[in-house]
């Protein structure tokens, strides 16, 4: 299969600090005590904004508030006759992700409710005032889930074409501040072992007889963990931008968090293991897979290196049910870990067998050691020497 060339590398760039990089400042913000933050006194009372301050403070000039996601969407597209268009935008974010915005949208504008604001005319006073009453909630919220609130207002400001406010220094600035009171913590202080679900998948024999779907839900977990891959990744690998050698496959994922962040091509490379692990070998599975894809990919062109059935790509609650399923059914408590937690799991289980953290977190695609340190390198549960994968890891520099 020849390499697909000219892949796209969109350079785009961040609204907001994750765990992965957080922004930094001059000197003196960190002190600044935000829970007793007046937004307002922040922002110069020029005309502008005051003009656009006091039409906030009405409500909609239709008298129509949207309730969802959807319908501010709908509302937000201007001079198009054709109704699929907020459709077609819909299907732009993943389902995961509308869930999530669906739940802050509800949350602000129950905030514009109370303080009788347009939540269809969103000022940077307005933005500024309402994640400061995010960080003041009781229990505190954690700094993810005020910065979900954040990226939800971004779509929709960029949606009218507000950058300005989307870009605005005091935005960025009070998100940093509240990391910097409030940082993310981990998810979790230990995790599970991984061969404990290598030791599962090995006894589902899909080599060389398979049924389509068997093989899929195996070769999707495989790639997921040796790949530290997020399920996401793996709906946005190319398939035509893969390179398949007899010792590796890799190829871009297209429009990563990393790209999307930073503007680099994020590319996700499998390693092959030796015989003795060839029922666990993510590159041997991986390229029988493809091969058995052939006639379903002539239905729909997609270029998802995952595909249903039908043809269609996969998306990412599918691979999330599959990777649930494979853990429960390898003794994992699925009622605490989900299927993120396969990247911290592999991590630590590369990282307790020596493998170079260098090489972990190029796996990973990780920017920072801190991110590894504190998200991903983790006590194993139960750890014990002489695991299945403890002589089989990859070396590639």
């Amino acid at each position: 299969m020849e390499t697909m060339s000219g892949v796209p590398s969109t350079n785009t760039f961040a609204f907001y600090p994750g765990e992965d990089e957080l922004i930094q400042f001059d000197e003196g913000f960190y002190n600044t005590d935000l829970s007793n933050l007046e937004i307002s006194n922040m922002v110069s009372d020029d005309s502008s904004t005051s003009s656009s301050s006091s039409t906030s403070h009405v409500s909609s000039s239709s008298g129509y508030i949207p309730r969802s996601i959807d319908q501010t969407i709908s509302r937000s597209i201007i001079g198009t006759q054709n109704s699929g268009t907020a459709e077609l935008l819909m299907k732009s974010w993943e389902q995961s992700t509308l869930k999530v915005y669906n739940s802050s949208y509800t949350r602000f504008l129950n905030f514009c409710t109370l303080n009788s604001l347009d939540p269809s005319n969103i000022t940077l006073v307005m933005f500024m005032d309402y994640l400061t009453h995010l960080f003041k909630i009781k229990p505190p919220l954690a700094f993810s889930t005020i910065n979900n609130h954040r990226s939800m207002l971004n779509q929709l400001l960029l949606l009218r074409n507000q950058t300005d406010i989307v870009n605005d220094p005091f935005i960025t600035r009070i998100m940093t501040g509240i990391h910097k009171l409030r940082p993310s913590s981990a998810k979790y202080k230990e995790i599970w072992d991984a061969n404990k679900v290598f030791k599962y998948l090995s006894t589902i024999k899909v080599l060389p007889k398979f049924t389509y779907t068997a093989l899929l839900n195996k070769t999707l977990v495989l790639c997921k963990m040796f790949g530290l891959a997020r399920s996401s990744d793996l709906v946005k690998w190319s398939f035509k931008g893969l390179n398949i050698t007899t010792d590796s496959i890799r190829g871009p994922v297209i429009n990563a968090k990393e790209q999307r962040k930073d503007g680099v091509l994020s590319i996700l490379e499998l390693t092959s293991l030796d015989d003795t692990y060839s029922q666990v070998c993510p590159v041997r599975h991986l390229t029988t897979y493809l091969k058995s894809t052939n006639e379903r990919r002539k239905k729909h062109q997609s270029d998802s290196v995952f595909i249903n059935n039908d043809g269609t790509p996969l998306q990412v609650n599918q691979i999330n049910e599959v990777v649930l399923s494979t853990l429960s059914k390898s003794g994992i408590d699925t009622t605490k870990f989900k299927s993120h937690s396969t990247r911290s799991a592999m991590a630590s289980l590369l990282l307790s067998n020596n493998v170079p953290f260098h090489v972990v977190k190029k796996m990973g695609r990780w920017k920072s050691n801190d991110t590894v340190d504190t998200f991903y390198d983790k006590r194993i549960i139960g750890e014990k020497s002489g695991g299945f994968l403890n002589n089989s890891h990859p070396t590639r520099p």
